[in-house]
This record gives structure tokens, sequence and C-alpha cells, in this order.
């Protein structure tokens, strides 16, 4: 009997605290949250009011990004302007919230409205969890933008087997390639008379520094005698996958000038250069200062237009001696040792009347061939 009555007692105890329990967890903290909203109101909102300054300053930083990144042709990443997007409309959703505040705050004055204040009170905790939620979002964000992909087009450079070296061309072959390796070189001046080879060995020396490695991207040009600086600034932009056209007509040298700053390191060849360039004005190439990454290589028939153009390094290519006109002409002309000597005799003085020029002498060779 009292076994039993022990029983029940314990279980009445048991009950008891269990029914405490489900009366605190699901009464009291409830009605507890609750009167938290109404009596927790003023703090809340100057919460809100502090969250919303933050969100503000923080969408206003992210515009200045997306402006600088648009400032230089970059494409504006999707997570960016889906956040950019959340951020206008968590704002333009607070300036309704605030409206609803300033009209409870004029009816209290009257009529003490505890439900209002407590609905409101609740909203702007919500608010002020969601604002956090995107302010993190703000400060994990990584960079804004990136550029257009595009299918860029190659550079028709010689065959490495077509080129032919001479003592002057492989000397200044050498030359060119070691200041392209020199950071404190931007600008670099070959000149030598016409027909000499400028040309070939600027192609040959571009298509060597791709394979070194030594640029992402090498781009050339003729700039000619009578240069046509709108097409100049077309085909360099063609080779960095830049469209110099827009919707409002044509693009400015300096929208050139700020995507040309977006390539880690790229070689442009400027050939057949007749007199000195403003080369950021007239086209829009960073250099020097304005990117390092960027660097020149002109050919031109003339010393003093690398140095009016402040090329750092000159360096001239010579015409061919005797043996080389000799050598190329009979390669050209199809001779070898087999050959006729009296044939080689003429092959010989050919080479001399065309003053060692290859423009001369492999088109005469061919011709002959």
């Amino acid at each position: 009997m009292s076994l039993s009555i022990m029983g029940c007692g314990f279980c009445e105890a048991a009950l008891s605290n269990t029914v405490g329990t489900l009366v605190v967890n699901c009464v009291v903290k409830p009605v507890g949250r609750q009167l938290d909203y109404v009596c927790r109101f003023h703090d809340n909102v100057e919460k809100l009011r502090e969250k919303k300054r933050e969100l503000a300053d923080a969408r206003k930083r992210l515009l200045l990004k997306i402006e600088e990144a648009k400032n230089r042709l970059l494409l504006i990443e999707d997570d960016v302007q889906n956040l950019q997007s959340r951020a206008d409309e968590t704002l333009s959703d607070m300036g309704t919230l605030d409206e609803e505040i300033q009209l409870n705050k004029r009816c209290l004055n009257w009529c003490p409205n505890w439900s209002w204040r407590y609905q409101l009170s609740k909203k702007a905790m919500k608010k002020i969890q969601d604002i956090s939620e995107l302010l993190d979002k703000f400060g994990q964000l990584g960079p804004v933008g990136y550029p257009a992909p595009t299918a860029l087009p190659t550079i028709d450079f010689l065959c490495s087997k077509e080129f032919v070296f001479s003592k002057s061309s492989e000397t200044a072959f050498y030359q060119i390639i070691e200041a392209l390796k020199d950071e404190n070189i931007n600008m670099i001046g070959l000149w030598g008379m016409g027909g000499v080879g400028k040309t070939t060995l600027a192609r040959e020396v571009g298509s060597q520094a791709q394979k070194l490695k030594l640029f992402d991207k090498v781009v050339i040009t003729v700039v000619s005698q009578k240069p046509n600086f709108e097409k100049i600034e077309d085909e360099i932009a063609q080779y960095i996958g830049f469209d110099m056209k827009n919707e409002q007509g044509r693009r400015s040298e300096q929208e050139l000038w700020l995507r040309l700053k977006n390539e880690p390191r790229i070689l442009i060849i400027l050939d057949d250069i007749w007199e000195s360039i403003n080369l950021k004005e007239k086209i829009g190439i960073p250099i020097g200062d304005d990117h390092k990454g960027c660097k020149v290589l002109l050919t031109t028939r003339r010393q003093q237009v690398c140095q009016a153009m402040d090329c750092q390094n000159l360096v001239q290519l010579g015409c061919l001696n005797d043996d080389e006109a000799r050598t190329l002409f009979e390669k050209k002309a199809g001779l070898d040792d087999f050959s006729d000597d009296s044939i080689k005799i003429r092959a010989n003085q050919i080479g001399k009347k065309c003053g060692g020029l290859p423009i001369a002498i492999v088109p005469l060779g061919s011709a002959l061939k």
C-alpha cells in the first residue's frame, strides 16, 4: 500500500516538473519574446537604422567598384549584380518600413496601439537579420569584373625554318630578345634602310617571344607613311578581343588604353613608322609607368624616329654581306653544289647588284628557280 502511494507521489512530481517545463518552453518563453518585441521597440528601430546606414555605405562602395570595372571595360560578375539588386531591393523595403514606423509614432502620441508596435518591432528584427546576412556577403565579395571572353585571332608569324639568319639579323634578334626580357625597357626601336628585312625580323621576334612565354599576347600592325589610326586601333583591339565600336558609335583611344591595361603581358609591334607618334594620344597604348606589362617594338627607316619616341634600346639591322647575299640568292633560285659554275658566278653578280637587300634578292632568286 505504502509503495503504491510512493509511486503515485513520484509520478505526480515528475508530471509536475514536465508540465512546468512545458509551460516555461511553450508559454513563458514565447510570451517573453513577444513582450520583448514591444518593450525593445525603440532599440530595434535604432539598430535597424544603423544597419540601413551600413548597407547604404556598402552599396555605395560596390557601385564605385562596378563603375571602375566598367571604365576598364570589364564585364560584371553575376553574383555582384545579384548582390547589388538585393541591396537595392532591401533599401527600398526599408523606405516603406520607415514610413510605417513614423506613422506609428504619430498615432502613439494620441492612442497607443501595442499590437501595431509589436508587428513593426518584429519586422525590424527580421530586417536586421536579413541586412546582417547581406553585409556578410559584401565582406566575402571577390573581384567585381572580368575581361570579355573572345576567340582571338592568331598572328601570321613566320615559321622559324623559313627565317634566314644573317650576321646582322642574328645580332639584332638577340639584342631585341634581351631587351624584351629587361623590366626597365618598354620601347625598342629597330631601324635600318628600306628592304633590309625589318618586318621579317620583327615577326620572327614576335614568334619567338611567344614561344619563350615572354608575353601572353603579341600584336602586330603596320603604321606606314600615312597612318590610319582608326585602322591601327581596330587591329590592336581585334587581337585582345575588344570592339572599338559600340552603340554610341566609336570608342575613344582612352577606352582602348584602359582595356590594354588589363593585359598582364603584351607586346605590340608597330611596323614601318615614318615619324614620331604619341602612342597614348593617337592610338591609346599604355607604356612605362602607365603599364609596366606592355612593351612596344617599332620598326623604322630612320634612327631619329627611335630617338624622338624615347626608345630605351635602339637596334640597327644592316644589309647582307656578299657571302650572305649569294647564299640567300642561291637558296631562293634552287642552286646547289651540283649547279653549273657559270650560273653560280652570275648569281653572285646579281646578289651584289641587289645591294645586300633581301627584299630584292628573294623575288629575283625565286623568279629564276
